[in-house]
């Protein structure tokens, strides 16, 4: 699914936002196509739940630590200032999904980010025993907005036009 990616596009309107060295946590780092961007830029950790992912992980990326990681608790022990996903988060549902967006809040640093892809559509579906939640642009920002302000987003072509969009929010000051 993935050969002749470019993330270029998402890449750079992260970097709009998130000033370089930053910290980085990246949910579901898969194969780490993103991974070998992201470690020039940022500080970054992966993370997948996902044994075998992990292990070509860190067989392609030494230099970078990994952590097994549910996306819907995330326990770790450091806050990041930004949390990072590239069609993670579909394979969750709804309600998962704001309770995961919730849960990132709690160890991101007071100004930290959020900046997850997601598909867009208007039905779900189950592809291979995985759910594939699909949103249209208001229904997934509204959720967003829930605990984060939107900062920015990009509507873009993965497969066809306008299918998937990137989000860029930054954690509520309380």
């Amino acid at each position: 699914m993935c050969k002749g990616y470019d993330g270029n596009n998402i890449y750079q309107l992260l970097s709009k936002s998130l000033p370089v060295k930053s910290s980085l946590l990246e949910l579901g780092s898969g194969g780490g196509l993103d991974i070998e961007y992201l470690k020039r830029v940022y500080s970054i950790t992966g993370s997948d739940l996902s044994d075998a992912f992990l292990n070509v992980c860190k067989a392609k990326h030494p230099d970078v630590p990994f952590l097994k990681l549910n996306v819907q608790k995330l326990e770790v022990n450091e806050l990041y200032d930004c949390i990072y996903s590239n069609k993670v988060l579909h394979h969750l549902t709804r309600e998962e999904l704001k309770a995961s967006l919730f849960q990132q809040a709690s160890i991101l640093t007071s100004k930290g980010l959020i900046a997850h892809s997601f598909w867009l559509g208007d039905t779900d579906e189950e592809m291979n025993g995985l759910l594939f939640t699909y949103y249209n642009p208001d229904e997934l920002i509204s959720i967003i907005s829930q605990s984060y302000d939107v900062v920015s987003t990009l509507s873009y072509q993965e497969f066809e036009e306008d299918d998937s969009l990137f989000v860029v929010a930054r954690i509520k000051e309380v």
